[in-house]
């Protein structure tokens, strides 16, 4: 469903309809489809009402039904919640219609907020794919018994916002977050193209402000994770860059992070070196990077045991 059609969606829900659909996010944390009498106990209300309001949104597809007691969000029904929060608080009060990005894990639209400033706002989309498969996050979820996409989705936005925000602060070209809700991360919106498609006039400069950036990274103990040329913008105007797509981070000292720093450098080193004729060695920039990277590598139950626990009390 397109961004247009779930804020005419949007328009066309109740104050009613927007409660039944926060209880049937509440009670997602133990159903994956949620009984309609659990829904009724909850707000108190006649299952007529209920089900009056489930058939209206199972036509505006907010809703999928598994027979016709149970029931579960879709994820334009999560863009609703999580488009409705971020007005409410303030952050946005318009979408433009067009995205800047559509990929496997994530859409990216453009945002206007009251006070006239410019945001990107990303969608993660991670159960659409193949994570159920993969379970790349496995460590934060756990033993929990019933695990929906939608706690995966804003698992995944909360640690790219974690993410940015520890970056921001370091100084890290990324851009500056503005705020997270479930699945949907507001940051600032970056005048820039990515680096595959930017023809430099000054290649040596913009390489070396990747690695410095790697650098000021390990020294807060972070890596990215998914370091590409698809994941650098650069400013047109003066060949700044902007680092973007940062969920893949982990810690520097968590087990197997140097294969992973080693597999990002490597795709930049080989980037310059098909385009412009750069010939960086992996083995030079290792050794500029050694200071900066940790002696030991832990378990990633220890490494994110105290991240654990904030990233999950926030998304529960």
């Amino acid at each position: 469903m397109s961004i247009s059609n779930v804020i005419a969606s949007y328009n066309e829900l109740s104050k009613l309809d927007l409660r039944v659909l926060r209880v049937i996010e509440v009670l997602h944390r133990n159903h994956e489809y949620v009984p309609v009498k659990r829904i009724v106990n909850y707000m108190g209300l006649s299952e007529e009402v209920i089900d009056k309001s489930i058939s209206k949104m199972n036509k505006l597809k907010l809703l999928v039904r598994r027979g016709p007691d149970n029931v579960r969000l879709t994820f334009p029904a999560y863009d609703i919640l999580s488009i409705h929060t971020m007005v409410k608080k303030g952050v946005i009060d318009a979408i433009a219609p067009t995205p800047l990005g559509v990929g496997k894990e994530s859409d990216v639209y453009a945002a206007d907020a009251p006070n006239g400033e410019k945001y990107a706002l990303k969608f993660h989309r991670i159960g659409r794919v193949s994570f159920r498969n993969t379970r790349k996050y496995r460590v934060w979820i756990g033993e929990r018994r019933h695990v929906t996409w939608l706690y995966e989705a804003k698992i995944s936005a909360h640690m790219e916002y974690l993410a940015l925000t520890e970056a921001y602060k370091a100084k890290v070209p990324a851009p500056r977050p503005r705020a997270v809700t479930r699945h949907l991360v507001a940051m600032e919106y970056v005048n820039g193209v990515e680096l595959f498609r930017v023809k430099l006039s000054n290649p040596e400069d913009v390489l070396e402000q990747i690695i410095s950036a790697i650098e000021d990274l390990l020294r807060i103990n972070i890596i990215h994770g998914d370091l590409n040329e698809y994941n650098i913008l650069v400013n047109p105007s003066d060949e700044k860059i902007t680092i973007i797509d940062w969920p893949q981070w982990m810690y520097a000292n968590v087990k197997g992070s140097r294969v992973i720093l080693m597999r990002d450098l490597n795709i930049i080193l080989r980037h310059f070196k098909s385009n412009y004729g750069l010939n960086v060695g992996i083995d030079a920039v290792m050794s500029r990077l050694a200071p900066l990277i940790p002696n030991s590598e832990l378990p990633p139950e220890k490494a994110y045991s105290r991240l654990i626990k904030r990233v999950t009390s926030l998304v529960k």
